[in-house]
């Protein structure tokens, strides 16, 4: 294998937003297109929320008008690659980028490559906050903590209920699905505690995960303090008007995301220095020529489906940039 090749259109990302360029690409005639993606399989968050009796699906599927397991959701749109020709190089990690000459550094278990493209799409997704991010947590930093991603592993990988009484940092339509697959999984009641006096999550999403969870709710505070050990892990507020301790045996992370922008700022590219958004320009390009971001690495939260059709969108962009670059 040579450790250099080159491609019209490197994508960065192998979830919805990933393929849905490749696939849109595809659509548009353009050929010698490569996907890079650091796990062992395609689909992104989607594909480690299985299908799996008495869980819990979250996904929706606007155009078959239904709530599914994010597993289904991805392998349809994984099916929709296998009809391209697009070369998919899996367990491979972008290691170093040069954002003039559209050359990226990769390390896979075949090794080191590098690779230039004539365009270079970013699609790596959002993750949750950490503690340190949010601002608001203080506190000896306690055992037993994790984000919602881990929920997925415990449960569905591993089979284990590792929390029996959780406590939910957060509020949103992502602290609501974990909090429903834990109750789903036979976990007590969460205590879910945010900064707003009212939840995140919309009237509609709440009632739809009524079915599974009624959060023991305590909005509205200001701060907390962590404090607890192995077995008890308590969230004091500092909040007079909400000063009850809240106790569990783990506190779960959930929601408020921030788009995974490393790349970009390894780089030196035009990077908002708070929320950590791209700076964004025409047709959804970064600051350096010739490079493009899409799904939810642009900020904000969207379901699976957005990011697939935004990086369907995105792929009329780029056959339009192509093509001009080979008139020009």
């Amino acid at each position: 294998m040579s450790n250099k090749e080159h491609f019209k259109v490197a994508i960065i990302g192998g979830g919805p937003a990933g393929i849905g360029v490749a696939v849109g690409l595809a659509k548009q005639g353009v050929n010698s297109v490569v996907l890079i993606e650091r796990r062992t399989q395609l689909g992104g968050t989607p594909q480690g929320y299985r299908k799996k009796s008495g869980s819990v699906p979250t996904f929706i599927e606007w155009t078959r008008a239904r709530i599914v397991f994010g597993e289904e959701l991805a392998q349809r749109i994984i099916q929709r690659l296998t009809n391209t020709n697009t070369k998919i190089k899996l367990c491979t990690h972008v290691t170093k980028v040069f954002p003039l000459e559209k050359k990226l550094s990769l390390l896979s278990p075949k090794g080191l490559q590098e690779i230039t493209a004539d365009a270079i799409v970013l699609a790596a997704g959002a993750r949750e906050q950490t503690p340190s991010e949010k601002g608001w947590l203080a506190g000896t930093r306690t055992v037993r903590t994790g984000f919602t991603r881990h929920i997925n592993s415990w449960l569905d990988n591993h089979n284990l209920l590792p929390v029996r009484k959780p406590l939910i940092i957060g509020s949103d339509l992502i602290a609501y699905s974990a909090a429903a697959k834990l109750r789903a999984a036979g976990s007590k009641e969460p205590v879910m505690i945010n900064q707003r006096k009212r939840p995140v999550a919309s009237l509609f999403e709440r009632l739809f995960f009524r079915r599974w969870t009624r959060p023991d709710w305590r909005g509205g505070t200001s701060t907390i303090n962590l404090s607890g050990d192995f077995t008890m892990i308590n969230a004091n507020t500092e909040d007079k008007t909400n000063s009850e301790d809240s106790g569990g045996d783990a506190i779960i992370y959930s929601g408020n995301l921030v788009p995974n922008t490393e790349l970009a700022l390894m780089a030196e590219m035009a990077v908002e220095s708070q929320s950590r958004k791209l700076k964004l320009f025409k047709g959804q390009s970064m600051s350096s020529p010739g490079w493009f971001a899409a799904g939810n690495v642009l900020g904000g939260f969207h379901g699976a489906q957005w990011c697939y059709f935004n990086g369907k969108r995105l792929a009329k962009t780029l056959k339009q940039y192509l093509t001009k670059k080979v008139t020009a």
